[in-house]
C-alpha cells in the first residue's frame, strides 16, 4: 500500500514513536484491483484507514493518560467503568464492561489497588468471589480523567463541523451494524485470488500463461 505524498507533522506516542495519524489515510497502489481480482480499492482504503484512525485515537489517549496518571489507558478505562457503575462490581463485570481479558484484568485491578484507587471487598452474595469498589482517591482521579478525555475528544473531532460529525456517526453506525452481523456468524477462512504484480517479482501481465 502506498501513502500520501506529503505526510503531516508527526506527533509521538507514549513510546516515542510517530503517531499512526501522521501517515494520513491509506492509499493502495494503482494496480491494486489487477493484483486482487474482485476486490474494491475504496473498501480496502476505508477499512485500513478506520483501523489506523482507531489506533491513532487510542494511542493519543494512552499517551495523555500515562503522562497524567502514570497508568495505561486500559487501566484508566477500567477505573472509569468502576466509577460509572455506582455500585461495586465483580472483576468479571469490570472485564465485560471494558472488554479486557480476565487474566489482564487481574493485573489491571492490582495496579489500581496499589494506587489506592479501588479496594477489593467481600462479596456478601458469593463467598468465593470479591467485589471491586472505588475509593475517594479513585473518585478524585476519575473527576480529573473524564473531563480531560472530553476535552481531547473535542480537540480532535472539532476538525469537523457539527453537521459532518452527525453524518460521521450515521456512517459509523452503518459500518458497526454490518460488522456486528459478520461477527455474529461463524468465522470464514481467508481466501481469494491474487495476481502477484511485476513490481513484487510476479510475471508481467503480457507474459502470464493461462491456467498457471
Amino acid at each position: 500500500m502506498s501513502e500520501p505524498g506529503h505526510p503531516p507533522r508527526r506527533g509521538r506516542n507514549s513510546r516515542g514513536r510517530p503517531s499512526p495519524a501522521s501517515l494520513g489515510v491509506v492509499r493502495v497502489e494503482a494496480d491494486f484491483e489487477d493484483e486482487y481480482p474482485g476486490a474494491d480499492r475504496t473498501c480496502t482504503e476505508a477499512y485500513a484507514s478506520l483501523c489506523r484512525t482507531g489506533e491513532a485515537l487510542l494511542g493519543e489517549l494512552d499517551r495523555r493518560v500515562r503522562m497524567t496518571f502514570g497508568i495505561p489507558q486500559a487501566a484508566a478505562t477500567a477505573l472509569a467503568a468502576i466509577d460509572g457503575a455506582g455500585v461495586p462490581l465483580t472483576p468479571s463485570q469490570v472485564s465485560d464492561r471494558v472488554l479486557i481479558a480476565s487474566a489482564t484484568m487481574t493485573a489491571t485491578l492490582d495496579l489500581l489497588e496499589h494506587r489506592g484507587w479501588i479496594r477489593r471487598v467481600a462479596n456478601p452474595d458469593d463467598r468465593r468471589s470479591t467485589l471491586i469498589e472505588i475509593t475517594p482517591d479513585g473518585t478524585a482521579a476519575t473527576d480529573q480523567l473524564l473531563p480531560g478525555i472530553r476535552a481531547l475528544e473535542k480537540s480532535i473531532l472539532s476538525a469537523l463541523p457539527p453537521g459532518e460529525r452527525a453524518h460521521l456517526l450515521d456512517l459509523l453506525a452503518t459500518i458497526l451494524a454490518r460488522a456486528s452481523e459478520v461477527a455474529a456468524g461463524p468465522p470464514e477462512p481467508l481466501h481469494g485470488q491474487r495476481v502477484r504484480p511485476a513490481r513484487l517479482g510476479g510475471q508481467p501481465a503480457g507474459r502470464r500463461v493461462r491456467g498457471r
